[in-house]
């Protein structure tokens, strides 16, 4: 918190730091000691609070300050020298003062002992109560140690008639009710951003309060968070027209996130905010949104917001990111979210889910996950044969924690496996295998509370593989296709027709030596090149990336090495 400053600056400090007259209360100590002005406080009622200690402080001499705060709470403003307002009004009071004493027999006044940056002060709430308007006036005024605090607290007591110094200043406290913040209103205009060009976009704002306006652009819902210089979008300058009193600034460089634009809104009116954005010609094709942010509470959730979704339009797409979920085996789930760059292909995290998962015989995806949580979803069999499905949360998680019952009798499967659409009509599949080895498909209906329609033969035989992998493109036709390995450790690759009555092509032999792998699963494109990959671990615990050709012929280039320790899943999907 210390701070540097010139010799001029600190000159000034010497005359302006004290009240006039005798009797000052800054003439001893160290003078060039400053803390920075108190500001405004607007509180919701039944939910704000503010902590009345400054922002900040400092001096050219090193080391911190050594005295007294003083702070003078009133009704009134603090021009009576009589104290007759002394006290807060009723709707706002003191929650705590922790490191402060009261001023015996002065009603409103806190004295608070500051050494090395202990920055103490009063807590102030407003009751759920406050009526609108409520306001109280507070004051701070720093003492040294050794100058007298009697002066101090007149100085803080009578700190409106005199001018804001660097160790005395005074603001007001004011309760406002959340209707009445609710008239500050907000009109977006965002139209869509060329890519290689620009545009304008509008805020229309009607102001009754003071505040602070905040523009954030983000994804808009459904597209992914984006990697550092990955958007290729700027602001490109920031204006307001209309009443005087808007001071508007923007962030440099490519837009981020918590505030590109500011506008600090002075006084009541209706202003129009204008800001520029451009786009790079290799921009993707992102739905971005502005949530615009009026900030009048310094503490409250009742603050006025909006939201507006725009498209940059370009004709490259933005890439899709994939996830890889295992099972731990103490039943937790552990997310693996794709980065789409190697070689480091996943970041981690625990789910947190407070389902047991260990509580399920099958679990399988209905095809690829995205970082964003979207997907077809998931299906799990418990122990007793019944099958649940699980829909996207679609907010950064994984599922829904509130499963759908699909029915019972699963346990005559052996085996369960999310296909994708392999019937051309966009909605995800499921594959099961029975304990004869005929192998059925369940279409799916896109109805989370009936997913599947009555299930269909697909062919029988299907015994002599012990591992089905279904849910991705691997031949770069547009279609869902099937890879199987059988006892032997052949990998066979089953092309989709997009045909429900003939689901898949005949098998086709794409390699040999699977054996050594006890888990495969196909999460998406992980390298973001448009190809679908597929990852398998060791019978170590090493996980292995094998990235997708999009050829049918050689679906896989040659194997890379992910990491070990995955043994510590019972299940990968």
């Amino acid at each position: 918190m210390r701070r540097i400053l010139g010799a001029g600056v600190a000159a000034t400090l010497l005359v302006t730091g004290g009240a006039v007259g005798a009797g000052t209360a800054v003439a001893a100590g160290d003078p060039t000691y400053y803390v920075d002005p108190a500001e405004d406080k607007v509180l919701m009622p039944g939910e704000g609070w503010v902590w009345l200690t400054p922002s900040g402080g400092g001096g050219d001499q090193g080391g911190g300050p050594d005295g007294t705060y003083v702070y003078a709470l009133s009704k009134k403003p603090l021009t009576d020298a009589t104290w007759s307002g002394g006290g807060l009004p009723a709707g706002l009071e003191v929650d705590a003062a922790d490191g402060c004493r009261t001023k015996s027999g002065v009603a409103g006044v806190y004295l608070c002992d500051v050494k090395d940056w202990n920055n103490p002060g009063p807590d102030i709430s407003a009751t759920s109560t406050a009526a609108d308007g409520t306001t109280a006036y507070y004051s701070l005024v720093y003492v040294p140690r050794g100058a007298s605090l009697d002066a101090g607290v007149k100085e803080a007591q009578t700190a409106g008639s005199q001018p804001i110094g660097t160790r005395r200043s005074h603001a007001t406290i004011t309760a406002k009710t959340k209707a009445h913040v609710a008239q500050n209103t907000m009109t977006l205009s965002t139209p869509t951003l060329p890519a290689g060009g620009s545009v304008q976009h509008t805020v229309q704002l009607h102001a009754v309060d003071k505040g602070r306006l905040l523009l954030s652009l983000s994804e808009a819902p459904g597209f992914r968070r984006w990697d550092e210089g990955e958007v290729k979008v700027s602001v490109d300058g920031v204006g307001a027209g209309g009443a005087a009193g808007a001071e508007c600034d923007h962030s440099l460089g490519e837009i981020g996130y918590g505030g590109d634009i500011r506008c600090d809104i002075k006084e009541p009116g209706d202003y129009t905010i204008t800001y520029g954005l451009k786009a790079g010609a290799t921009a993707p094709a992102w739905r971005l949104r502005n949530t615009a942010a009026y900030e009048v509470y310094t503490f409250g959730t009742g603050n006025p917001e909006k939201a507006s979704d725009f498209a940059v339009g370009s004709s490259i797409p933005v890439t899709e990111r994939y996830r890889l979920v295992g099972r731990a085996a103490d039943g937790e789930l552990y997310d693996y979210r794709g980065t789409g760059k190697a070689p480091r292909l996943f970041s981690s995290d625990l789910v947190g889910h407070s389902l047991d998962w260990n509580q399920y015989s099958a679990l399988t995806r209905l095809g690829p996950v995205t970082v964003q949580s979207t997907g077809p979803g998931a299906v799990a069999r418990d122990k007793s044969g019944v099958l649940w499905f699980y829909r996207m949360a679609g907010d950064g998680g994984i599922y829904v924690e509130q499963r759908l019952r699909v029915g019972g009798g699963w346990n005559v499967f052996n085996t369960l496996t999310g296909a994708s659409d392999l019937t051309g009509d966009k909605k995800a599949d499921l594959l099961a295998r029975d304990t004869t080895g005929t192998l059925w498909l369940y279409q799916g209906t896109g109805n989370p509370a009936a997913p599947f329609t009555a299930k269909v033969k697909v062919g029988s035989g299907w015994s002599i593989y012990n591992s089905l992998v279904g849910g991705t493109d691997v031949t770069g036709d547009g279609k869902a296709d099937l890879v199987a390995r059988d006892t032997a450790g052949k990998q066979w690759l089953y092309a989709g027709t997009g045909v429900a009555s003939r689901p898949f092509g005949g098998r086709v032999q794409i390699g040999t030596g699977w054996q050594i792998y006890n888990s495969m699963v196909a999460p998406g494109d992980l390298n973001s090149d448009g190809k679908a990959d597929l990852v398998a671990r060791d019978t170590s615990g090493v996980l292995w990336y094998y990235q997708g050709t999009g050829v049918a012929a050689k679906p896989y280039a040659a194997r890379v090495k992910v990491g070990g320790g995955w043994q510590k899943f019972n299940l990968l999907f």
